[in-house]
């Protein structure tokens, strides 16, 4: 008996983008200009820049290489956390911002100097742009 499931392979575009998806894509991910134009202007565009991004950091004869393969990822749902897909490759329209995506406090022992300590370290960290939002890491305590 054969148990192996044949699977049919679809194109990218074969299941269309919930509404919902869209809304979200465009308030949050879409990288527009500081007057609001729209710089990417569709979500295959947004995955063009980030795929771009991500390949620039590699060697520059394996850029187009890793290019290719990021956004063949991106395309079939491989998509990175929200501050990398919003700022990978947006410096030009968006130079106060990060792709750092968590950040995470050193223990915190049981005293104010190192409760304080640990405050001012996430202080300059979200003041550095990194952690602001819903993808923060909040410091804990051990145990």
């Amino acid at each position: 008996m054969n148990t192996v499931v044949k699977i049919e392979t679809k194109d990218i575009d074969a299941i269309p983008f919930q509404e919902a998806s869209i809304d979200i894509w465009d308030k949050k991910y879409r990288l527009t200009a500081k007057d609001g134009t729209a710089i990417d202007k569709t979500m295959d565009d947004t995955y063009k820049r980030v795929a771009r991004a991500l390949a620039d950091v590699e060697r520059e004869d394996l850029r187009d290489h890793w290019n290719e393969r990021f956004l063949w990822a991106l395309r079939r749902g491989a998509i990175p956390a929200g501050r990398v897909t919003s700022n990978a490759g947006a410096l030009e329209h968006k130079p106060a911002t990060s792709t750092i995506n968590c950040t995470v406090s050193g223990t915190i022992e049981d005293s104010m100097d190192n409760i304080l300590g640990k405050v001012h370290e996430a202080g300059l960290t979200l003041k550095a742009g990194c952690g602001i939002g819903y993808e923060f890491s909040t410091l804990r305590p051990r145990g």
